[in-house]
């Protein structure tokens, strides 16, 4: 019965063209293999990946969705996701700063470890990234000056974001230094006094860094989802150098994955020695703008959990040799 109910809707979610001429033979087709939660969401990630497609003018097979749009919306999940851990891995780094914590990790060997795994890991996360996209981000910006432009415009969205990020911290290390003053902001924060314009400047730091960091992930999935470039040609000490450019990205969306995992148990491990050395700091409002501590930890390690699980479920959609769409 459920199944009968969701058929309609899932049908509903692909475009108007696509249902008025498959949505018979597509109702038989769930009907056959809508077995799991996880199949209802695949299932979505194609409605995603068909709109995509008709957005950008594409003369796509209305039929199936190909192997490359399945592998292009997993790199895409890994990504948000990545996005969305480094967001709770800066909240981390800011629970931790200027609280008794960061002089225990200098006497306790083992809280010391774990935070530089928690390091280790977000390098080897960044590399990963950075690798992983290098060929796809010289594939839009080269198909980009030579057609559309608009793609150039997108990859630009991070730049002005981090450039935006930069500024105001430059800004709020002015205050700090003395070099610019503001009434109701003090320098120097003491211990249980946070006054009502240091929280204003600190909540603006949040805020520039989170809607940087969704601008840039919203404006990055879109330029991935106009290049339909399966593979592309460059030039590697004077040779001609033919990349698969979704299939290259995924052994690095598996790294980047692992290490979110890494990461992840990382943190529930350096939470665990530091509040049972601490436990007061533990109950007491070491958070941001002076806020409940444990309600931040838990907080942060909650995204973790979720971005995680999003990154492994789109490694899995990727990775399955007999998706519902083929």
């Amino acid at each position: 019965m459920i199944k009968d109910k969701v058929r309609p809707w899932l049908t509903s979610l692909y475009p108007r063209a696509w249902r008025d001429r498959y949505a018979i033979e597509f109702d038989a087709l769930l009907e056959q293999c809508l077995h799991s939660p996880l199949d209802v969401v695949d299932v979505f990630l194609g409605a995603v990946d068909a709109h995509l497609q008709l957005l950008n003018g594409e003369n796509v097979s209305w039929r199936m969705m190909n192997m490359l749009n399945k592998l292009r919306t997993t790199l895409l999940i890994v990504f948000a996701a990545y996005i969305g851990f480094i967001v709770a891995g800066f909240s981390l780094v800011g629970l931790a700063d200027d609280s008794p914590m960061i002089p225990l990790m200098k006497t306790n060997f083992a809280l010391a470890a774990s935070w530089t795994a928690i390091q280790i890991g977000a390098a080897v996360a960044l590399l990963a990234v950075v690798i992983g996209g290098l060929p796809l981000a010289l594939t839009i910006i080269r198909r980009a000056l030579a057609a559309d432009r608009r793609n150039l415009g997108l990859l630009l969205v991070p730049v002005f974001s981090f450039l935006a990020l930069i500024l105001y911290v430059g800004f709020v290390v002015s205050v700090g230094s003395g070099k610019i003053q503001i009434a109701g902001v003090v320098r120097v924060v003491q211990p249980g006094i946070f006054p009502p314009g240091n929280r204003l400047m600190m909540a603006g730091l949040m805020l520039v860094f989170v809607l940087g960091a969704i601008a840039s992930t919203l404006a990055v999935w879109k330029a991935i989802a106009n290049t339909d470039v399966e593979q592309e040609t460059f030039r590697a000490v004077g040779r001609p150098l033919t990349i698969k450019i979704y299939t290259f990205a995924y052994v690095p969306a598996v790294i980047t994955t692992l290490c979110m995992m890494v990461i992840l148990v990382a943190t529930l491990a350096w939470g665990w020695l530091a509040f049972t050395a601490l436990p007061q700091v533990f109950a007491g409002n070491f958070g941001p703008l002076q806020t409940s501590t444990q309600a931040w930890f838990f907080g942060i390690v909650a995204v973790m959990v979720v971005c995680t699980l999003a990154a492994f479920f789109g490694l899995g959609r990727g990775r399955s040799t007999k998706p519902l769409f083929t």
